[in-house]
C-alpha cells in the first residue's frame, strides 16, 4: 500500500507535467495497472541476483527476456524514476538487487536517474559497495528521513517529506460505508516481520485491543500488504480478530486504493501502526498516531516519519509495547493540536520541496531547491 500511495502521487504529478501518455511503469502486476491508472506498463520482478542467475539454467527464455526487456525499456525512455520508499536496503535484497540491475543499465546508456522518497540502507557490505558504484551517478537522490539515509551512501542526498504526505484523500462508497458503520474507531495496522513469531503477534494485538477498548472505540484494521488477496496482513488479521469483542473489529478487505484508505484514516480517532505508510497517512492529515517498530530498519522509518514533520517520535519497540502503548496513545491524543498544526504546515510549506525532483524530470528550470541533508558519511552497515 505504501508503494501504491507513492506511485499514485508520482503518476498524477508526472501526468500533469509531461502527459500521462508519456509514462510507463515497471511493476510486478503489469496487466492490472492500466485499468487502475491508465498508463502503460512492463513486467519488472523482484529477484535476487542468485535467483536471477539460476534462471539461466532453469528458465533460459525468461532469463534473457528479462534482460532484454530492461535494456529495451531503458533505451526507449528519456529518464528513469525510482519511487516506492523501501527499495534501496539489504532488508529487501530482491528489491534492491533488481533495482541495481536496472540502474546499471540506465547508467550505461547515460539516462538521467531520479530517486524519490527513499529510505537508503541499512546495507550489507557487499550491497554497500554496489550502491556506491551506482547511486552517485543519479541526478537526484531524494530521501524521506533526516538522520539516517545520508549515513548510508557516499553521495549527496536531498530531504523531502514522503510523497504519500501529499496523496489526496478520496472516499469511495466502500470506505465511506466502513467509516459510517463503525462510528468512533481507531485505525490499526500490523505486520509479521523479521524474527517475530505467532506469540509476538498475539501479544502485540492483545495490547492494542486493550488500549483501544479502554477508550470505548472500535478497531478498523487496515492491511497494507496481502499477497494473493489472503496472505500477509489479511492472514494476520484473521488470526487476531478473536481477541476483540463481537462487532468491535472490522477488517478492511478487499483493500481499496491508497487515496481511499487515507480518507478512512482521516475519520479515525487515532492510529496505532507497525507500518510506515499508515503513520504517514495519519501524520499528514493531523491524526494522532503511535508507531510500533521491530528492528533498526523499522525504527529508523517510523521515527523518521515523526521527525520529518517536526513531531516528537511517539514510538515503542515490540519488546516494550506492553509497558508503553497506553501511555503513548494518551500522550498523542492529548497533543492533537500539535499533530494538526504539523499537518497544516506541510501542506503550506513543504509541497514545493517534494515536487522539486519531478520538475527536474520534466526539465523545468529554476524550481524550488530542496533541503540537503548533511554530508555523506560512512555507513554503519546492518
Amino acid at each position: 500500500m505504501g508503494d501504491e500511495a507513492m506511485a499514485e502521487v508520482a503518476i498524477e504529478r508526472l501526468a500533469k507535467l509531461v502527459g500521462r501518455e508519456n509514462l510507463i511503469l515497471g511493476c510486478a502486476n503489469p496487466a492490472q495497472i492500466p485499468k487502475t491508472y491508465n498508463i502503460r506498463t512492463f513486467p519488472f520482478y523482484h529477484l535476487t541476483d542468485n535467483t536471477f542467475r539460476r534462471m539461466l539454467w532453469a528458465k533460459p527464455l525468461s532469463y534473457f527476456k528479462s534482460i532484454f526487456t530492461n535494456i529495451y525499456q531503458v533505451i526507449r525512455c528519456d529518464k528513469v524514476l525510482v519511487c516506492g520508499g523501501g527499495n534501496m536496503t539489504s532488508v529487501w535484497p530482491g528489491v534492491l538487487e533488481s533495482r541495481l540491475r536496472l540502474l546499471r543499465i540506465a547508467n550505461f546508456f547515460r539516462k538521467d536517474i531520479v530517486l524519490v522518497s527513499q529510505t537508503i540502507g541499512p546495507f550489507e557490505q557487499s550491497h554497500r559497495q554496489r550502491v556506491d558504484e551506482v547511486l552517485p551517478k543519479a541526478k537526484w537522490i531524494g530521501v524521506r528521513d533526516i538522520n539516517f539515509s545520508h549515513t548510508q551512501v557516499n553521495a549527496p542526498v536531498h530531504f523531502a517529506l514522503d510523497d504519500a504526505c501529499f496523496l489526496e484523500k478520496k472516499h469511495s462508497s466502500y470506505t465511506r460505508s466502513i467509516s459510517e458503520k463503525n462510528d468512533a474507531f481507531a485505525c490499526v495496522s500490523m505486520r509479521k516481520f523479521g524474527g517475530m513469531d505467532d506469540a509476538d503477534v498475539l501479544r502485540i494485538a492483545s495490547t492494542i485491543q486493550k488500549a483501544v477498548g479502554a477508550r470505548e472505540l472500535k478497531t478498523v484494521f487496515i492491511p497494507h500488504h496481502a499477497p494473493h488477496g489472503t496472505e500477509g496482513d489479511i492472514k494476520l488479521a484473521r488470526n487476531i480478530e478473536h481477541l476483540w469483542p463481537d462487532n468491535d473489529f472490522h477488517l478492511v478487505n478487499p483493500i481499496p486504493r491508497a487515496s481511499e484508505l487515507k480518507a478512512l484514516t482521516a475519520d479515525s480517532s487515532f492510529v496505532v501502526s507497525m507500518r510506515y505508510h499508515q503513520l504517514i497517512f495519519a501524520l499528514s492529515i493531523g491524526i494522532p498516531a503511535v508507531g510500533i517498530f521491530i528492528d533498526e530498519y523499522t525504527q529508523a522509518k517510523l521515527t523518521g516519519a515523526f521527525e520529518a514533520l517536526g513531531l516528537k517520535p511517539r514510538v515503542t519497540s515490540i519488546q516494550e509495547v506492553e509497558n508503553n502503548l497506553e501511555r503513548l496513545i494518551a500522550e498523542a491524543c492529548n497533543a492533537t493540536d500539535e499533530f494538526q498544526a504539523a499537518a497544516r504546515n506541510i501542506q503550506l510549506e513543504d509541497r514545493s520541496v517534494s515536487e522539486r525532483p519531478y520538475e527536474l524530470l520534466a526539465d523545468i528550470a529554476n524550481a524550488t531547491p530542496a533541503k540537503s541533508v548533511g554530508n555523506a558519511t560512512e555507513a554503519r552497515g546492518s
